[in-house]
């Protein structure tokens, strides 16, 4: 996490400094980032950079841990827990979308840690925030067969990892493809694909996602 020396800086160049970071590691994936064109975009010497942050590990977690903040909260604040299973589910599944379609950096700095499974470095994370998705989709599905929605017999962890998956970067990639985009980097170079996608486009997609799952789950 960063030191407190980041943290005295004057709010404008802390933003300019998260601002420039959060392009370079959106960008390329962690193994390819560079402190030094980050340093250089910023217009600070390295030696500056190393007074605020360990290293270019933990520059990087600290992102991580503000994009991840930011979309949790984006999806909560969407989201009943009062809602059944299905409506629940549904409307995590929009908000996580349009967080991925509104954020691009932040969505692609959060993917480009967990498609870094070989970085030894990132490990723990991706381990830690694996394990928090499960867990979240877990109590989930235990509510949901409390109140009656989801059958007895399902095994819990393993319709955590279906679920879990449906909601991955998969599916923000399914829909660049009916966009016509390859990868969520198209949204970073191409953000007028977001807006080709309409409310009922989504709504359709969603239907059929959360149709899946009724014929999977339900009694």
């Amino acid at each position: 996490m960063p030191r407190q020396t980041f943290f005295n800086l004057p709010e404008d160049k802390r933003k300019k400094i998260i601002d420039i970071a959060l392009d370079e590691f959106a960008g390329r994936p962690y193994s390819k980032a560079s402190l030094s064109r980050i340093v250089a975009r910023a217009g600070i010497a390295k030696g500056s950079m190393y007074q605020y942050f360990e290293d270019k590990k933990d520059l990087f977690m600290y992102l991580l841990e503000l994009a991840a903040r930011e979309k949790l909260a984006y999806i909560e604040q969407e989201v009943d827990p009062s809602a059944d299973f299905f409506t629940a589910f549904a409307q995590s599944m929009l908000a996580g979308i349009r967080f991925n379609l509104d954020h691009p950096k932040l969505s692609r700095v959060i993917a480009n840690a967990m498609d870094s499974t070989g970085e030894e470095a990132l490990h723990d994370f991706i381990a830690k925030g694996r394990k928090m998705t499960l867990e979240y989709f877990s109590q989930m599905i235990r509510r949901g067969q409390e109140q009656g929605s989801i059958r007895k017999d399902i095994d819990i962890k393993l319709a955590s990892y279906m679920v879990s998956s449906m909601l991955s970067q998969g599916l923000t990639e399914y829909i660049l493809d009916i966009l016509g985009g390859s990868a969520v980097d198209d949204l970073l170079k191409k953000p007028e694909l977001a807006e080709r996608l309409n409310g009922e486009q989504i709504k359709g997609i969603i239907d059929e996602t959360v149709k899946l799952l009724r014929n999977g789950l339900q009694p």
